[in-house]
């Protein structure tokens, strides 16, 4: 296992870094700049759609104001025009007005245009085609390894006092493979997302190199099969107080996503501490609207 000084170090100036722009990375200096969020879940209902602004730089919020305008908002979806109208003043969500029994579509262009006042805003793209999951392995290690745990961290932004809690602990990697049907249908290259997350909340966070409990790629990337099943290996931990304990059943939640590249480019920005904002596809607008193919699965995990 590799020196964990170096990656703590690291893990600390991001959570540093993520929590002070956190304060002001969605307050461009343009005031009133608008913040359109929407996804398109294939197979599913036309989604709601959140359109708000944000806050004024004077104000020292991370939270986005509503904008005063009603917006005027239209989604084209392989060709036919939806409507949508306010549900939800004070989160400004919008849904569709007449949608009942319509489902988003795969391989099909969409787009969606807002207008509030003199600002507009807009996107496009094409729906992927549905992702599922055809399979999951799971292996347990026999025994447990030692590895630093992280219970809490305490930064006080006016000083960045920062306050680390670790301490040794052991933990359970637990390798998990999920196989899935290739797309050979999409015009342009799918990406794909993928999470391991337990159900069950442990007391303990694991600070290490080695574990991949989520990752975002390129499907061309992955490795396929005669039966045209690609497959992607990650790692999740389990942390116990002591190297005898036995290992912890419990319920994972295995998750994959296929949507594209600027999916992916802002999914990955959101994490990323040397950017400003999670990068946009919108013109005219911050925030994200896509389409993508989401598939989950509950496993009970035992050794």
């Amino acid at each position: 296992m590799k020196n964990y000084t170096t990656y703590l170090f690291s893990v600390l100036l991001s959570v540093v870094m993520l929590a002070w722009i956190g304060c002001d990375a969605v307050q461009p200096g343009d005031e009133g700049t608008l913040v359109v969020e929407a996804y398109l879940d294939v197979g599913k209902p036309l989604p709601t759609i959140r359109v708000t602004q944000v806050a004024p730089l004077t104000q020292r919020s991370s939270t986005n104001q509503i904008t005063g305008t009603p917006a005027s908002i239209v989604l084209i979806l392989d060709g036919e025009a939806f409507s949508y109208t306010l549900v939800d003043a004070e989160q400004g969500v919008y849904a569709p007005a007449f949608a009942d029994g319509v489902l988003v579509p795969f391989g099909k262009p969409y787009s969606l245009s807002v207008e509030v006042g003199d600002k507009k805003a807009h996107a496009d793209g094409i729906t992927p085609f549905p992702v599922s999951i055809q399979s999951v392995n799971i292996k347990v290690a026999e025994t447990p390894v030692e590895a630093v745990l992280l219970d809490s961290l305490d930064i006080g932004l006016d000083s960045l006092n920062i306050s680390l809690n670790t301490r040794t602990g052991y933990i359970y990697p637990v390798e998990v493979s999920i196989s899935w049907l290739a797309d050979q249908y999409s015009a342009e290259t799918p990406w794909i997302e993928t999470k391991l997350k337990p159900v069950t909340s442990f007391s303990s966070s694991i600070i290490d190199f080695f574990l991949l409990p989520s990752d975002i790629f390129p499907e061309e990337s992955s490795k396929v099969g005669d039966d045209r099943l690609r497959t992607w290996n990650g790692v999740y931990a389990v942390p116990v107080p002591q190297l005898s304990d036995p290992f912890p059943t419990h319920e994972l939640q295995v998750a994959l996503l296929r949507s594209n590249d600027s999916y992916a480019k802002h999914a990955s920005s959101r994490l990323d501490p040397s950017g400003r904002e999670p990068l946009t596809n919108l013109t005219g607008a911050v925030g994200f609207v896509g389409a993508m193919s989401i598939d989950s699965v509950r496993i009970e995990v035992n050794q």
